[in-house]
């Protein structure tokens, strides 16, 4: 793919972690695993990116909120960014908000971005609907002839819709296929959030 859309953020692997490493942003725990990750062609293996969510869930129930549901799909996590802000003051929400990305960004951010490059976006597109496109195209899920602009046409159509339909109903690409699911969580897609479970952070 070129285009202005196909910069990238990162020149490979090691790269990528190496700007983690150089950062005072991320706890120890995740610069050990990443460290670990440099002597193995940048992989991060399952349990270390496991450990590293529930870490960081354990974080945001030490906080005083309720843990976050896990939102897997495919193997791959999900932060709630849903969550329900029924009861929450302005002044709370504002304090989650904060609370979520301290935590997130100590225990889990760099991991998570590894590991999700690594198995859905290897050529490090800083677009996600770039990146999306071309794992699609990668695993065969889509005909070559397949566009990112007809995805964002689909896409633009689905969030146009006002008679509440499924994303499956919009897309040229199979919603019940599992690899399918991997491109669209590795690459933080949106079109997941219908299968999310809502987070309700307070007790």
């Amino acid at each position: 793919m070129a285009g202005a859309d196909t910069g990238q953020f990162a020149s490979s692997m090691d790269d990528l972690i190496n700007s983690f490493l150089d950062s005072d942003q991320y706890d120890e725990s995740q610069k050990k695993v990443l460290r670990t990750a440099l002597q193995h062609e940048g992989k991060i293996p399952y349990a270390d990116y496991h450990t590293a969510w529930e870490s960081y869930r354990q974080c945001l129930a030490d906080k005083g909120y309720t843990k976050p549901p896990q939102n897997l799909t495919n193997g791959i996590y999900f932060a709630p960014a849903y969550y329900s802000g029924e009861g929450l003051t302005e002044t709370q929400s504002r304090k989650l908000g904060e609370d979520i990305d301290v935590c997130r960004t100590a225990r889990v951010a760099a991991i998570d971005l590894t590991y999700r490059t690594q198995l859905g976006n290897p050529e490090f597109y800083g677009n996600p609907q770039v990146a999306l496109v071309d794992c699609l195209h990668r695993k065969n899920l889509v005909p070559q002839n397949y566009t990112l602009n007809q995805y964002r046409k689909e896409y633009d159509s689905y969030m146009n819709d006002t008679s509440g339909g499924m994303p499956e109903d919009w897309f040229s690409f199979d919603f019940n296929d599992g690899a399918v699911l991997s491109c669209l969580a590795a690459n933080k897609s949106p079109l997941i959030q219908p299968r999310l479970e809502i987070w309700k952070p307070l007790r």
